[in-house]
């Protein structure tokens, strides 16, 4: 059995920060199994691509030796993301192709503590697909793609109109301030957390970028402060890097503050350069004991 099985299409990105512009491998799926598989996770990822993108964004799950159940489609999808040098929290992202959705036959043979889902525009997974995975194990999902419309090139943000029976489905939701607004029509962020639990999560996750997270289960609201970056390159996988350090902690333990505070310091490492994560565990540890020491002076 994995500890988590990622599911979601990794992407041929186009990072713009300025004037520097880089291609490289995204996704959640991506960013996500990675930084799982560098706090020595076992991990399994299910994505969809066209047969010639396989080599350039395979090859480093690959070198990790995690196991990849890639399903050929017709297209990879295609993002590009553009951010200002000034505000790394902020993006105009535009898509281009699409790859295939996925179908519940998909998951055919893989057993998970949990299965991580992380669709990247409306098209990606249907509410008969998380219905299926939520018959497998416990559900993580990120519903940024849930509320992205690609239909017109530049991404639009709208409503999920099967929120209420989808989120039925999910033990653990991640969602930024702006997608917990248009789900719940909350402008407050503790407000959404809590709304959204109502609708199923048993833990929901909403994060503000540079100004931290909260994290609401049980009746209880958790604030997360961030932990501030000493160096700024590549806001991009960020929050899957949290989420990857947030469930590691959590098949490890219930204290969710801790786990938090480890997600935010995972997620401030992966700020110092571009591409996925690349530090340890005990890395992470030290910059979130540092901070903590830091906050007390």
């Amino acid at each position: 059995m994995y500890d988590v099985c990622a599911v979601g299409h990794i992407t041929r990105d186009r990072i713009r920060i300025g004037n520097e512009v880089r291609e490289q491998p995204g996704g959640a799926a991506y960013y996500l199994s990675l930084a799982l598989r560098r706090f020595g996770r076992n991990v399994a990822v299910v994505t969809k691509m066209a047969h010639a993108d396989e080599s350039f964004l395979l090859s480093e799950l690959r070198a990790e030796r995690i196991d990849i159940s890639c399903i050929e489609s017709a297209t990879t999808t295609t993002f590009e993301n553009v951010y200002s040098e000034l505000d790394l929290d902020r993006r105009v992202q535009k898509a281009g192709s699409v790859a295939a959705p996925f179908a519940c036959s998909d998951l055919n043979g893989f057993r998970a503590r949990f299965f991580h889902l992380g669709p990247l525009t409306t098209r990606d997974m249907s509410l008969d697909f998380l219905r299926g995975a939520s018959a497998r194990g416990d559900v993580s999902l990120d519903v940024q793609g849930l509320v992205r419309d690609a239909s017109g090139g530049e991404i639009r943000m709208d409503a999920w109109p099967e929120m209420e029976e989808g989120l039925a489905c999910v033990t653990v939701l991640k969602a930024d301030e702006d997608e917990a607004r248009i789900l719940t029509g909350e402008n407050d962020p503790e407000q959404a957390a809590q709304r959204l639990a109502g609708w199923g999560p048993r833990e929901v996750i909403v994060t503000f970028g540079s100004r931290g997270s909260v994290i609401y289960s049980a009746g209880r609201l958790h604030r997360i402060s961030p932990v501030p970056a000493s160096k700024v390159v590549d806001a991009t996988g960020c929050g899957d890097t949290y989420l990857a350090a947030y469930l590691h902690r959590r098949l490890k333990s219930g204290d969710l503050e801790r786990a938090g505070r480890f997600a935010s310091a995972a997620a401030t490492l992966t700020l110092g350069r571009f591409g996925s994560f690349h530090a340890t565990e005990r890395d992470v540890e030290d910059v979130a004991r540092a901070d903590t020491i830091r906050a007390r002076e």
